[in-house]
């Protein structure tokens, strides 16, 4: 029997500052308004590039504003910065996290991380970029974590994430851009091995891939805006195709996951136009 169903959506990178990626988040808003979905989930990079223009948040506000849907937000890099070990900060023009930006995240959406219960599943959404930030509200993450598996009993857990916790497998732990940091990570191993886990499902990477790790399903979202080469971004085993996922949570701890797509949607790359989108990237 399902339980209830899920339209999963990341990587929207919303602007009124630049026009590249407009068209299919059009089109995705009508997927959104017609969606009769139990729950929307939006696993961050909601701005372009909320960390440096304000004015990205203000837009994406009024951009989902036409919806009678409410859709859980969690933040990606674009939106709060990057791990500090990887980027340069703020006065530098850099794209790291710092609680000026984190605090601007909040200001617009309220919350960076969610709980969801639904029958007998758990699902967790967290800020995978606090994950070895050193920031005062990485602790306050990791405890709020704790305290919602406190009561997963015989229930399912889900977890939803920005950046996915590792590639194919937990070890060895290299710091890279594409996983959340592995020594902050070290103080959610009780999450990332906890016997209820049945999925970690996530964003970031632009591709789309359905693998598993033990009795976990690693779920990897495609962006709605673009997708990239492997000169960009190495080969790791997704579909470089943008898109977007629906899943059906099973009442056995199984989830049927659904790629999908619109007939009108432009498979464009970042490599084309990250100089002019992206003029500080390193």
């Amino acid at each position: 029997m399902t339980a209830f169903s899920m339209l999963h959506l990341s990587d929207t990178h919303l602007s009124a500052r630049m026009g590249h990626f407009q068209r299919n988040n059009e089109l995705m808003l009508e997927v959104l308004k017609n969606s009769t979905h139990d729950l929307i989930v939006h696993t961050g990079d909601i701005t372009l590039d909320g960390i440096r223009h304000e004015d990205d948040f203000s837009f994406c506000r009024s951009f989902y504003e036409t919806l009678d849907q409410h859709i859980h937000f969690i933040p990606g890099n674009h939106d709060v910065g990057d791990n500090p070990r990887l980027s340069r900060p703020a006065a530098e023009n850099g794209s790291t996290i710092d609680d000026i930006r984190m605090r601007r995240y909040l200001d617009y959406y309220g919350e960076d991380r969610w709980r969801v219960d639904r029958e007998r599943w758990l699902v967790l959404g967290i800020n995978s970029l606090l994950v070895g930030s050193g920031l005062s509200r990485e602790a306050e993450q990791n405890a709020w974590i704790a305290e919602q598996l406190a009561d997963v009993e015989d229930r399912h857990l889900a977890l939803f994430t920005h950046q996915p916790f590792f590639i194919d497998d937990p070890d060895p732990i290299d710091l890279s851009y594409w996983t959340v940091d592995p020594e902050g990570r070290e103080a959610l191993r009780f999450l990332m091995e906890h016997p209820r886990l049945r999925m970690i499902a996530s964003g970031h990477l632009h591709q789309e891939r359905l693998r598993s790790h033990g009795q976990t399903g690693l779920v990897w979202c495609p962006s709605i805006a673009f997708t990239t080469r492997e000169k960009l971004v190495p080969e790791m085993g997704g579909q470089r195709q943008v898109g977007y996922l629906e899943h059906r949570f099973e009442d056995d701890g199984t989830v049927a996951t659904t790629v999908c797509g619109h007939p009108g949607f432009q498979n464009s790359h970042l490599d084309d136009v990250i100089k002019v989108v992206y003029p500080f990237a390193g």
